[in-house]
């Protein structure tokens, strides 16, 4: 324990409100319709992508105590993946002039005792390793992985001074920025991509996905025999993944005798791949780096670089239809199949050439700047143990040359 800093249990400063089952919402570009939160909204390095995620709005009347107020703070409290990797993971109600709702399967943190916790330190606190561990060690459920308030409020931590909580708070706040400023960037230059691809397609002949890509469906190397993933060194990603815009990191690591011994397929970097089940199904991620994926992975590319990056885009316009062949009641998913029997415009090669030669250095420019983000997630997630154990102070950082 650090001199001055005091072992607490959550619970003794803050609270975890439940939110309310809103039922009936959906897409709608109305923003003047409320927000209602959901897991699939979160960035799984913390913080919000309502930008790039789906939006589900509501209409109607609803509880006003489950209104959001900018700057609350709120925790994933289940998670689809076998690791529990998000649960836990904080988000931070942005003021941007839209109402936000807190929808159930979140918890709101409430400060009980503001002169004992900040909650600008409560968020990086939340995205502590040993406070997800917590969680998973804690949680209930086998393929849906839940938390509850009094899990959550559980957790003991030994809790710095309010001003060094604040100063803690500052100093990964800054890191976030850049990593925020940085993200956008290469958003940017995905969008402009994007755009000149909206503008070539629909001159393109429809013709379908599997005439003109590689389609592989992942698989997961069985957990029962450790050995497999043990000193990995081969990267394999959960369909978590796939709500980012661009992979930059494994989920975890495979051995190469996983890899071949196993329904696990490596995608080179530059593929697509597309969630097909679970709370992520539909969304669309580019990879930027090699790997393999899970089971409910489907990566798509081509022999042909322009055409490997031109296919990231048509999946994305096609979502919606491939929506339509989701099937099952608890858990919607799509196969394999449906995404390889997509109908997508295809350019012809003059067009092609056109738009890859001019795309090409924006889709490369948006994962150099990934891997930017990346390297500054990387200082981020090293000085957060550091700083929370008290091994580096934030007052010897504050005020450090960038």
């Amino acid at each position: 324990m650090t001199i001055g800093w005091n072992p607490t249990r959550l619970g003794e400063v803050v609270k975890i409100k439940h939110g309310f089952a809103f039922s009936g919402m959906a897409e709608n570009a109305d923003s003047s319709l409320p927000v209602v939160v959901g897991i699939g909204n979160f960035d799984y390095a913390g913080g919000f992508r309502f930008g790039s995620t789906t939006v589900k709005r509501f209409i109607g009347n609803y509880p006003p105590e489950f209104t959001l107020t900018p700057g609350d703070v709120l925790l994933a409290m289940t998670c689809q993946t076998a690791g529990g990797e998000i649960l836990g993971i904080p988000g931070t109600v942005p003021d941007d002039g839209q109402t936000y709702l807190h929808n159930q399967r979140l918890g709101k943190v409430e400060v009980l005792d503001p002169t004992r916790i900040d909650l600008r330190f409560f968020f990086q606190l939340a995205r502590w390793q040993p406070f997800n561990h917590h969680l998973f060690a804690t949680a209930s459920g086998s393929k849906i992985l839940h938390t509850s308030p009094g899990r959550i409020e559980d957790f003991a931590v030994d809790l710095p001074p309010l001003p060094e909580q604040q100063s803690i708070a500052a100093v990964l706040g800054a890191v976030d920025d850049k990593i925020e400023s940085n993200r956008r960037a290469s958003e940017i230059a995905l969008t402009l991509a994007e755009t000149y691809f909206q503008q070539v397609a629909p001159v393109a002949a429809t013709e379908r996905l599997s005439g003109h890509a590689t389609v592989v469906l992942g698989g997961t190397p069985s957990r029962k025999r450790l050995e497999l993933w043990q000193d990995g060194t081969v990267p394999w990603i959960a369909s978590g993944a796939a709500n980012a815009d661009i992979v930059m990191e494994p989920t975890e690591l495979i051995t190469n005798a996983a890899l071949h011994g196993s329904a696990a397929k490596l995608m080179p970097k530059g593929a697509t791949v597309v969630a097909i089940t679970g709370a992520t199904l539909g969304q669309v991620a580019l990879l930027g780096i090699e790997t393999s994926g899970n089971q409910s992975l489907v990566g798509v590319w081509s022999q042909d670089q322009y055409m490997t990056s031109w296919l990231h885009f048509a999946l994305r316009a096609s979502v919606g239809e491939l929506m339509k062949s989701a099937t099952g009641a608890a858990q919607q998913h799509v196969n394999k199949g449906n995404i390889a029997d997509l109908m997508i415009p295809i350019p012809d090669a003059e067009d092609l050439r056109a738009w890859g030669e001019t795309c090409m250095p924006l889709i490369s420019r948006a994962i150099q700047l990934s891997e930017e983000r990346q390297r500054l997630i990387s200082l981020r997630d090293a000085l957060l143990p550091a700083l929370l154990s008290g091994r580096i102070r934030a007052s010897d950082l504050e005020g450090q040359p960038e």
